[in-house]
């Protein structure tokens, strides 16, 4: 399969599989940026694509940027359709404080610089789904547990 890729801008780059069997490629930011906490923001990657049909693309984050930072990436999802430019949205985890002293609550923000990998991108297969209204759904053994119903 070929994903077909146009830059736009110079200084954007092409989407990097760090590794044959990797499910996912990674996606740079085109422009520097500081997400401050409790901002979310919108990256540009300087990137638009072309999702062959019957296929979606999928953004999400990178597991060692987002286990090692406070950042967020918001998984997005992109259409076959789409060619507008694609975006990452950030924002910083707020939960997790820096330091407190005396009294004053000291977050981290997170800079972000251009050419740095910020998400993934997976391109999956798009199932073909019939919406079909019906009076009662089939009984399972989950039945409408949910929400921690297995346990936390």
């Amino acid at each position: 399969m070929q994903l077909k890729v146009k830059r736009l801008t110079e200084t954007a780059i092409l989407p990097i599989r760090a590794h044959q069997s990797d499910a996912g490629l990674d996606i740079c930011a085109d422009e520097d940026v500081t997400i401050n906490v409790g901002e979310t923001v919108t990256v540009s990657t300087g990137l638009s694509i072309a999702i062959p049909e019957g296929y979606y693309g999928r953004l999400k984050g990178r597991s060692g940027l987002t286990a090692k930072t406070l950042l967020r990436v918001q998984e997005g999802t992109i259409d076959a359709n789409y060619r507008g430019e694609i975006k990452v949205i950030c924002d910083i985890k707020t939960k997790v404080l820096d330091r407190v002293i005396d009294g004053m609550i000291y977050a981290h923000n997170i800079s972000l610089k251009r050419g740095e990998r910020i998400a993934q991108l997976i391109i999956q297969p798009l199932p073909t789904v019939e919406v079909v209204e019906v009076d009662e759904l089939d009984d399972t053994d989950r039945g409408e547990g949910g929400f921690g119903s297995t346990g936390v």
